[in-house]
């Protein structure tokens, strides 16, 4: 890790008067990252941004005008919300089979908005659709509600977490989309995120890209059977994921890829298929107090041992937070000390006995993931041309009694100022 690099974000910091822990996006080393898309993208995909893992609106907005997409796949009722109000151009695909309540709770939260929202669901969303039972809920209700529903199916590709995974079912999925007047197919979702992680015992990643490749293939010659030759040709046929989009050459088989994470490279997505992007995003901690040889409590003399045999480091520092899903990157050698135990308020971190480091610097922290870590700040610090130059919202949400489709985007409206 480049300690310039490091030293020039904490002198950004300081300009910026930050004194709580932040989180930094790297506005550069995205925009980098999203050129390696873009490149992939210019083999023939479509492209989907992955939300739960870019959990920002302005963030979102960037990422589509750098890459042209509107399309955007959402995980999370209150964040529908919120992207259907604030960005009402998008074209969005669920990227989770949602509970019946959950499809209710939206269109009666959608009927009540003026004629100037311009979010039209029969066009602009796509839920998903895992099972022949659910099928009939959201036919059900879109019957009694005289709505049209556009539902996309979840296919089982290998990674049996869900979704179609028989032919007979698929095809029962089918006819009762096909007998419906109120639901309409309009694409396959097929998640294969277990690929990268095969071992090489049982083939490994190629492998498991072959197979996966295969089952969606089954599943598009089932929808043609059952609905004839020129069914695929206008259906989202959705892949792909941050691990392994890259290992897409053509779109022979599907029309579009979803990715997110591999935008800002947390580091568990420290895999061979992103060796080329880099990270992009860090915790800045603050130091509150710098401590020379840390001890433990009523133990002076068990802590001078424990110094010695490198369980206690030489010196360390109580940041400001702590507990996060996340590795200690600078300075190096940096750990968090296990003795103390882990701790939201202020956690112990160790150094070897050559760092230098002050009360009010910041020790750097890289997320493992994005979709839960950047929401615990509330606003990302933009880092650009070694300035921090504007802050970014991320998406809230508050549970209110009954997690009415109102209250939760009240309670986003009323969380979205920015500093």
């Amino acid at each position: 890790m480049n300690d310039l690099y490091f030293t020039a974000l904490t002198e950004a910091l300081h300009e910026a008067e930050i004194c709580t822990p932040t989180l930094v996006l790297d506005k550069e080393r995205l925009d980098r990252n999203i050129d390696h898309l873009i490149d992939v993208l210019n083999k023939g995909f479509d492209y989907r941004l992955v939300t739960k893992s870019l959990p920002s609106i302005p963030l979102l907005q960037y990422i589509m005008r750098r890459t042209g997409s509107q399309r955007l796949m959402c995980f999370h009722l209150p964040f529908l919300l919120q992207i259907v109000n604030q960005i009402p151009s998008a074209d969005i695909l669920m990227g989770k089979p949602l509970p019946i309540r959950a499809a209710r709770h939206f269109y009666n939260w959608h009927k009540k908005q003026t004629s100037s929202m311009c979010f039209s669901p029969d066009l602009q969303l796509q839920w998903l659709i895992d099972s022949p039972r659910r099928l009939a809920q959201y036919g059900q209700f879109a019957r009694e509600n005289n709505l049209t529903i556009r539902v996309s199916l979840e296919i089982d590709v290998g990674m049996h977490r869900g979704g179609f995974r028989s032919s007979s079912e698929f095809t029962e999925a089918l006819r009762i989309i096909q007998n419906s007047d109120h639901l309409i197919l309009t694409g396959l979702m097929g998640y294969e995120a277990h690929i990268p992680h095969i071992p090489g015992i049982l083939g490994g990643a190629r492998r498991a890209f072959a197979d996966a490749r295969g089952r969606y293939s089954n599943f598009l010659r089932a929808v043609e059977t059952e609905l004839g030759n020129d069914a695929l040709k206008d259906l989202t046929l959705n892949t792909g994921g941050s691990s392994t989009y890259t290992m897409y050459t053509d779109n022979s088989f599907v029309s579009e890829i979803a990715a997110g994470s591999a935008l800002v490279k947390p580091k568990n997505y420290d895999v061979d298929t992103l060796e080329h992007h880099i990270a992009a995003a860090y915790i800045a901690a603050p130091v509150l107090k710098k401590v020379d040889r840390p001890e433990i409590p009523l133990s002076p003399a068990v802590s001078a041992i424990l110094r010695w045999t490198g369980f206690l480091p030489s010196q360390g520092a109580f940041i400001y937070g702590g507990n996060w899903l996340a590795k200690p990157v600078y300075p190096r050698e940096t750990e968090q000390v296990r003795l103390h135990g882990r701790s939201s308020n202020q956690e112990l971190y160790g150094f070897p006995k050559d760092t230098k480091i002050e009360e009010d610097d910041y020790i750097f922290l890289r997320p493992t993931q994005s979709e839960s870590v950047f929401r615990q700040f509330g606003h990302i610090a933009i880092y650009e041309n070694g300035k921090i130059t504007d802050w970014w919202s991320v998406f809230q949400e508050e549970h209110n009694e009954g997690n009415s489709a109102d209250s939760l985007l009240e309670s986003a409206q009323k969380r979205s100022y920015r500093l």
